[in-house]
């Protein structure tokens, strides 16, 4: 398992950024009906069993959260990650406020919404990491395009991120696509499956 305090050498003799950790918790729900990061599918929050997770590959775990969430979490412990404030909501402003607190660190980004994940895709993901790239990230369940939202986001993807939310993009998909990224295979593409409502959640048995 990685040791998120150690230095790191990359294959070609340059440091490698140090990592750190970002749940992305503070999407409005909608369709769940109640906030996806407090269901319990794990005996705990998933909030807390995603912070858990990250923990051995990283220096610090930060919860992205929106405006609305700050007084309702500020007394959980967990640094708190404001999104980036902007009209059109979505994960890439949480993105955007985790590359601006640390342009100097990478990011490793996981959705709350992902009730399957467990370490075996983070090992792979930290495994297959590719600092030359702005970004690291597996194909998605479709097998066709990365997915953004369990995703190692290098310190150079931070003015690319900003010039892109500048221009108005709010998909982080297209904006992996647009630029030069490692593309993994998941161990376990059934880890990567989004559930954002309850009939989703029925159809897993969670």
């Amino acid at each position: 398992m990685a040791n998120a305090t150690s230095t790191e050498i990359s294959k070609v003799g340059e440091p490698v950024a140090p990592l750190n950790g970002l749940v992305l918790i503070g999407g409005r729900s909608l369709r769940m009906g109640e906030d996806k990061a407090g269901l319990v599918y794990h005996g705990k929050p998933q909030r807390e069993y995603l912070t858990d997770l990250l923990r051995p590959y990283c220096q610090t775990v930060y919860w992205s959260v929106n405006s609305g969430q700050l007084d309702a979490l500020r007394d959980t412990g967990m640094p708190l990650l404001p999104d980036v404030e902007n009209p059109r909501p979505g994960p890439l402003n949480g993105i955007l406020a985790a590359l601006d607190h640390d342009p100097a660190s990478a990011w490793l980004i996981v959705a709350c919404d992902m009730p399957l994940l467990t370490d075996r895709s983070l090992r792979a993901l930290v495994a297959g990491r590719n600092p030359a790239c702005m970004a690291t990230a597996f194909y998605d369940t479709d097998g066709q395009f990365p997915e953004p939202l369990l995703c190692i986001w290098e310190p150079d993807s931070g003015p690319i991120v900003r010039n892109a939310f500048n221009r108005g993009m709010v998909s982080p998909r297209k904006l992996l696509m647009l630029n030069q990224i490692e593309l993994l295979a998941a161990p376990d593409l059934r880890e990567l499956t989004n559930v954002n409502s309850p009939d989703e959640r029925g159809e897993l048995g969670l």
